[in-house]
């Protein structure tokens, strides 16, 4: 996570776990209106971000989009400055 903390940080999102935890959320409420609802959020930490479900289709469609961001600084910048406040603090 490390070598997209200054892409968070650009955008006065935190970085670590709980940044991740908030853009996956966020994404998942607005890119996977059908299964967002069936990926489970809980204890992400500052060095850890956790999520799980049942339906391993819902999980691949999270895992997608997050390696998406994480691959491509432009897409994440874009994710992060368009994050639903709610789960996204910046």
């Amino acid at each position: 996570m490390e070598q997209v903390a200054d892409v968070f940080e650009r955008h006065n999102a935190e970085s670590h776990g709980y940044g991740w935890d908030g853009l996956a959320r966020s994404l998942a409420h607005s890119h996977m209106p059908d299964n967002g609802d069936k990926i489970q959020f809980f204890g992400s930490e500052a060095g850890t971000f956790v999520v799980t479900s049942p339906d391993l289709k819902a999980l691949t469609d999270l895992a997608v989009l997050l390696h998406a961001a994480f691959h491509n600084r432009e897409l994440l910048s874009h994710y992060i400055q368009t994050a639903d406040p709610r789960f996204l603090d910046r």
